[in-house]
């Protein structure tokens, strides 16, 4: 192995036996003892007549000699990977090929054997490769995969910048905050595919030791940041390894029945009795301090399955109200909530290392229910009365500090608040909103200023802002849309008792609600036949100024600003020139707002700054 003519020192050896010996003699013994005298090399008559063959084709020596090595090398990868070894066979052929692991153009030989046999590479090399990034790159899976196991935190190196982009991707952040989805297997499907997804699973490989390293990564992610969206991909590569047939994953991870039951009610936004018993039997076989407990809970908080637990329980809650029971004495309803209540406690239950399953708060079950349920109730009874074209007297359902503290604490009192009026929106049910917008505001306003830029999120705030997503995603469909133009206490109520009293408290909100008028106002005024329908929008100058003075800019940094610069200033140049200018807003409705787009104006286009 000495007199190989490869690897770092060959060119030294070379030139020391041209130095210390005549060169004739030199390159003799190199042939000698190189194989390189062999008659088909050297003596044979047509080897010496293909190359001036070449050479008439401008061939160098170089491409010629490269090709036969790429050839070579060719045939002894698949000899490598397809001839049948023994242990000792093995042993023999790795001893012949390590020395080529530092030979460029030659390393990928040893590194195939190795990918044969991974458990059986040697230690020295197991470290040499993670600590060589050229070696570690080009090596087969199954290489890279024993050196992960070795190394945990190369493996946590290399899966950081995998789980970033499916965490900051922007569709699986905005499927995060949709709290009603309209096409949820479709919704799966996507989100499923995603690159990361089989990239991980690639990674993984069905290796319990490294599938265990992403969950507890994974787990630890989610601790700092509190950001659901980690829940999320820890339940669909959960489902993505089930749908893959990976049993060696599937097999041992125990959230794997309940994950598999949770995805089949996804997809129909429904929890059916068959798999609620289901369910409950998998928590059953659960001890009660059980550290798995912690995975549950984050599984539970996957945004997508959080909020078809809030869907089911408010339907539950209604099923409850129409048949006249307390909605503390329905057992499945109670169970329902604790589910979800169990999902809100992810991070702390992690945190803290406390597994046992929390209750749902008195105030929520006792106060908030008795509340929401009334709601319920006074909804119900007032449809009944327009059906029978009756007076509609409603009751006073109040909303006590007790109620304010709920949607303060528990994030079960907030989900199903936000379901509730959601499903209000859709209905167009005004005498609703009205009633149940104004908590939301009050609710922000005793949580605000919020910085959405911190390491940590605030489970509060963001359930705030899907809910401002939805609502606004809802708000922006033909129907809701039209009725909200054209009914001027409907857009009173919407307007002046959340959207814009709530962009004073909250930059996500904020930003939201003017994205929302620039997109309403270009879908409906340019269209051209809205009619009437589009005079809903002579009062949007008194709207943008509002929310231009009233900006919480004291978490606007200076790029937000002049991205919401370029907004207002898009949504005024849109309001002068769409339907020949008939929505443009009135100067003295907006001096402070013209004065902030101004500049902007300026130097997107110097010869017109006005209106």
């Amino acid at each position: 192995m000495e007199d190989r003519l490869l690897g770092p020192r060959a060119g030294e050896k070379i030139r020391d036996m041209l130095i210390k010996q005549n060169p004739g003699t030199a390159i003799q013994q190199i042939k000698d003892r190189h194989g390189l005298n062999h008659n088909n090399l050297n003596n044979t008559n047509h080897i010496q007549a293909i190359y001036p063959l070449l050479d008439f084709h401008n061939k160098t020596r170089f491409e010629v000699h490269s090709s036969c090595m790429k050839a070579l090398k060719t045939k002894l990868l698949h000899k490598l990977e397809t001839t049948p070894m023994d242990d000792a066979r093995f042993e023999s052929t790795l001893k012949q090929m390590l020395p080529y692991i530092d030979v460029e153009g030659l390393r990928e030989l040893p590194l195939t054997l190795l990918g044969r046999f991974p458990d059986k590479i040697p230690k020295k090399y197991v470290d040499k490769i993670a600590t060589t990034e050229a070696l570690f790159k080009i090596a087969p899976k199954e290489v890279q995969r024993r050196i992960w196991v070795a190394h945990s935190a190369k493996f946590r190196e290399d899966i950081i910048p995998v789980v970033r982009s499916y965490i900051t991707d922007p569709d699986i952040v905005r499927l995060s905050n949709e709290m009603s989805i309209e096409q949820p297997a479709k919704v799966i499907t996507q989100r499923r595919s995603h690159p990361s997804i089989k990239i991980l699973m690639e990674f993984i490989g069905g290796i319990t030791v490294l599938y265990n390293y992403l969950g507890t990564y994974l787990r630890s992610l989610y601790v700092q940041t509190n950001d659901a969206v980690y829940c999320t991909l820890r339940f669909d590569l959960l489902m993505a390894m089930h749908e893959a047939n990976m049993g060696s994953i599937t097999n041992v991870d125990p959230c794997h029945e309940l994950v598999w039951n949770l995805d089949a009610c996804n997809r129909t936004m429904s929890m059916d009795e068959r798999r609620v018993a289901n369910i409950r039997k998998f928590f059953d076989k659960v001890g009660r301090d059980d550290p798995v407990h912690g995975d549950i809970a984050m599984i539970l908080n996957d945004p997508f399955t959080s909020n078809m637990i809030a869907s089911r329980l408010l339907d539950l809650l209604n099923e409850a109200t129409q048949n006249g029971k307390p909605a503390q004495s329905e057992e499945i309803l109670i169970w329902t909530a604790t589910m979800l209540n169990l999902g809100a406690h992810a991070r702390r239950i992690i945190q803290q290392q406390k597994f046992r399953i929390p209750k749902v708060e008195a105030i929520v079950t006792d106060k908030f229910l008795t509340m929401l349920t009334n709601c319920i109730l006074d909804d119900t009874l007032g449809q009944l009365k327009r059906e029978a074209e009756e007076n509609v007297e409603y009751e006073i359902v109040e909303f006590t500090e007790d109620n304010l503290v709920a949607l303060n604490d528990s994030e079960v009192a907030r989900k199903l608040l936000c379901h509730y009026i959601l499903g209000k929106l859709h209905e167009l049910d005004i005498h609703a909103l009205a009633r149940t917008l104004p908590y939301i505001t009050t609710s922000l306003r005793r949580n605000s200023p919020y910085d959405y830029n911190g390491v940590t999120s605030d489970a509060l705030h963001v359930t705030y802002r899907s809910f401002f997503h939805s609502f606004l995603g809802m708000l922006s469909r033909q129907v809701q849309l039209t009725k909200f133009l054209v009914n001027r206490k409907l857009q009173n109520i919407i307007m002046s008792d959340l959207l814009l009293p709530c962009a004073e408290l909250d930059t996500s909100a904020y930003e939201q609600i003017l994205g929302f008028l620039l997109e309403s106002f270009r879908l409906v005024v340019s269209s051209g036949k809205a009619g009437t329908i589009a005079d809903g929008f002579f009062s949007l100058g008194r709207w943008l100024e509002h929310l231009y003075v009233n900006r919480p800019k004291q978490y606007l940094d200076e790029k937000k600003e002049l991205e919401l610069q370029e907004v207002y200033a898009d949504i005024l140049a849109d309001a002068s020139t769409l339907s020949q200018g008939k929505y443009r807003p009135k100067p003295e409705d907006i001096p402070e707002l013209m004065r902030h787009v101004q500049s902007f104006w300026e130097k997107r286009d110097p010869m017109d700054t006005s209106l």
